[in-house]
């Protein structure tokens, strides 16, 4: 072999070791950093098409700060929700207590306890009484227990009807309500479930009051009801007597027709029926 064959022998070698390493560097080195990009490349691509998709159907896209806020603005809603059962269950507190004996002691026994509903009973009716004010039999919503001595089970729920009751009386008595007659005050059963959308908050107590009353006072008694200590939350309001029927086309149906009593007819004299309930915070 002379030393041209030589020459052309290296130089192809060289050639021959190029290839070999540019396939190497490829293989190694740029194919693997290609396939890393072009998953990111797809990644990318997956991204922009699920945001166009979110753009398309308008839902919003929020950043670390806007979800900050929301999360601080959800914590000061829920403070705020635990002023509001703190300052309701405070005022719920009025029906939960129990009739007290002379000594200020809350009454334990069942017995006592019914003789006691009976004597407090007893004032309320005499305290309309000395007010003058006319009442039809069976206004009052006490219960009558005859010989059988009450259970805890059915004290507890009759307890917080008589509070009811009592301050529903209060608050008629008062002179400038102006009320002459009172018709009723009735219990209904406990409203039907959509009708309370916070049952893991409180139940409700439901309930009526009929009277005759000076229409001046009407606002007034709307008053007392809202600045009550006991939760009242007056769902309607109906009125009915001259001054609904100055209002009122020919023809109208009346939804209460008032009891008439001849002593107490005016034309400012209206029949108020409220139908509202109480709130009975869980404790």
């Amino acid at each position: 072999m002379n030393l041209s064959d030589i020459k052309k022998s290296k130089f192809w070698m060289s050639i021959g070791g190029i290839v070999i390493f540019v396939i190497a560097l490829y293989l190694f080195f740029v194919n693997p950093f290609r396939l890393r990009n072009i998953k990111k490349t797809e990644a990318i691509e997956n991204i922009l098409a699920r945001l166009e998709r979110y753009e398309r159907k308008g839902v919003k896209l929020h950043n670390a700060k806007w979800i900050k806020a929301e999360e601080d603005k959800l914590v000061t809603i829920k403070e705020a929700r635990r002023e509001y059962e703190v300052f309701y269950k405070e005022r719920g507190r009025h029906i939960e207590k129990v009739f007290t004996s002379v000594n200020g002691e809350e009454i334990k026994d069942e017995a006592l306890w019914q003789n006691m509903y009976i004597q407090e009973a007893n004032t309320l009716l005499d305290k309309i009484k000395n007010h003058n004010i006319a009442l039809s039999e069976n206004t009052l919503p006490f219960k009558e227990w005859k010989a059988a001595i009450p259970t805890w089970e059915d004290i507890v729920p009759e307890q917080k009807r008589f509070w009811i009751a009592e301050e529903l009386i209060n608050i008629i008595l008062k002179e400038e309500m102006n009320v002459r007659y009172l018709e009723s005050i009735n219990f209904g059963k406990e409203k039907a479930p959509h009708a309370n959308a916070h049952t893991e908050l409180f139940d409700i107590i439901p309930f009526s009051i009929k009277v005759r009353m000076n229409v001046e006072g009407l606002l007034f008694l709307i008053n007392e009801f809202l600045k009550s200590k006991i939760c009242f939350e007056i769902e309607t309001i109906n009125v009915s007597g001259e001054l609904n029927r100055l209002r009122s086309p020919k023809g109208t149906e009346k939804s209460y027709q008032p009891v008439h009593i001849d002593n107490i007819q005016s034309p400012s004299m209206v029949d108020v029926v409220i139908e509202a309930y109480v709130m009975d915070f869980k404790t």
